[in-house]
């Protein structure tokens, strides 16, 4: 008897379909459903299913978009608009969409097995390998203002010491030309001074050092100075080195539990779409608020959403479906698909009859979802995987090097202060007391063999002998 009963419902479900022209109501949304070009043709996913399910169950079929673009709401009343309306008052055989199975739905329609999955994802604009700029390195150990005084405390120390080789009457500049057999009267002009200091700075050698005590004690300064500076310049330089960004490209986020913790980038939804709220995460329902507490982060449609990413060009991401949100980064390579997937949905063909929706389950076998999806979602962009990008809190934790400003070195400016301050003092100290000693020791008044009288400027012992000789 069951057996019976078996065959005589497989050939009612048979009889209702075979040769049969169902009417379906649809949406046109890329890839589900687009125009060819010609009056009444449609090409997608949801063509290709359909397709495929006619072919196994021996159907027709002709689609009328939804007019209005809607899934289907029910209001107050208990009526349904959009396609849900279209099912239920029976003007269309089948919903052929990337219609969401929802509890609400299932208890006025029958839907057929899933034929889709989704979740909700991130749509960001995808960014590039930050560029290095070789041998700017080099300069990034110290601040714009530590160079800056390195430039002028080197101009001043060569001068100073130009001027106390001019004035120190102790310096290179006052040995007689006959005795300086070494070449040295001329090691601290101007331009060999502000040699020295360079050569200095860099550690290399140099021929001749200052011999006044104001000199020495100025030099002396400034080689700690120098000594401080490099060893200063060589640990943050290899800090740097160290702490260098990989060649990867840095991506302001990749969860929504980083999105939420950041403030770089503006973020929003659909403006009717509360799926955020409806979650029992709290950090969903943050972003949820955050999103609305701006107008400006919502959109209507998700192409407007995918031109809001490409005009902001990293500062805004689209939350948006997970399969739109791979249909444009499929397409257009200067957008990618970040987040984990969030409140998965199902998607499937809505029938108004529930053995019709049993007769298509029963051979969606045959339907090569795998495939359509590799074709109308294709890749055309060889998107890397999110392990092949840095988010900002790892360049973060990467990156712990930062310049050296003045007051990290201020010690040893203060060192170099003290050297100029101590050097000019002692040099005008040694220029006193030479001319005190020459004042005191003053010129002598000789007479000549001709009883003329005059002036030599030699001391009393170097004069002597000549005045016995007289």
């Amino acid at each position: 008897m069951r057996a019976v009963l078996c065959v005589c419902l497989c050939l009612d479900i048979v009889i209702f379909t075979w040769g049969k022209e169902l009417k379906v109501t649809s949406i046109l949304r890329p890839p589900f459903l687009m125009k060819t070009g010609s009056p009444g043709q449609y090409k997608g996913y949801t063509v290709d299913v359909l397709d495929a399910l006619a072919e196994a169950n021996n159907f027709t079929y002709s689609i009328t978009p939804e007019q209005d673009g809607v899934y289907g709401v029910k209001d107050d009343k208990g009526n349904w608009n959009g396609m849900m309306g279209q099912l239920v008052s029976k003007k269309a055989d089948l919903a052929a969409a990337d219609l969401t199975v929802t509890d609400a739905r299932k208890m006025d329609v029958s839907f057929t097995s899933p034929v889709f999955h989704s979740s909700n994802r991130i749509l960001v604009w995808r960014p590039q390998v930050p560029p290095h700029n070789g041998l700017v390195v080099l300069f990034q150990p110290f601040s714009g203002d530590v160079w800056v005084m390195l430039m002028v405390v080197c101009m001043i120390v060569g001068i100073l010491l130009a001027i106390i080789n001019r004035y120190s009457p102790s310096e290179w500049s006052k040995i007689p030309e006959p005795e300086d057999k070494t070449n040295s009267r001329d090691s601290f002009t101007v331009n060999n001074a502000l040699f020295f200091v360079h050569t200095t700075v860099c550690w290399q050698g140099f021929k001749e050092a200052p011999r006044s005590p104001g000199g020495r004690f100025l030099t002396s300064m400034w080689m700690s100075f120098v000594l401080f500076m490099i060893t200063a310049y060589i640990a943050n330089l290899a800090s740097f080195l160290i702490a260098r960004t990989p060649d990867k490209p840095i991506l302001p986020f990749k969860t929504f539990h980083q999105m939420e913790l950041q403030s770089d980038v503006a973020y929003g939804t659909k403006s009717w779409d509360n799926f955020l709220q409806r979650s029992n995460d709290p950090v969903l329902n943050r972003l949820h608020f955050i999103s609305r507490s701006d107008p400006d982060n919502l959109f209507e449609t998700d192409e407007e959403g995918f031109e809001r990413v490409k005009s902001y060009q990293g500062k805004f991401a689209a939350i948006m479906e997970g399969h739109v949100a791979d249909y444009f980064a499929g397409r257009d390579c200067s957008v990618m698909v970040v987040g984990e997937r969030i409140d998965p949905t199902e998607q499937a063909i809505g029938c108004s009859d529930a053995t019709l929706c049993s007769e298509l389950s029963s051979s969606m076998n045959k339907v090569p979802l795998k495939d359509l999806r590799q074709k109308w979602w294709p890749n055309n962009c060889n998107s890397e995987p999110l392990s092949e990008f840095l988010n900002k809190p790892e360049v973060t934790l990467l990156t712990p090097a930062r310049p050296l400003n003045t007051i990290d070195l201020s010690i040893a400016f203060i060192l170099l202060l003290l050297g100029i301050i101590v050097g000019v003092i002692m040099l005008l100290v040694e220029v006193y007391l030479a001319r005190k000693k020459a004042k005191k020791e003053g010129p002598i008044k000789l007479k000549t063999t001709n009883g003329d009288n005059a002036l030599t400027e030699g001391t009393e012992e170097e004069k002597a002998p000549i005045a016995e000789e007289c």
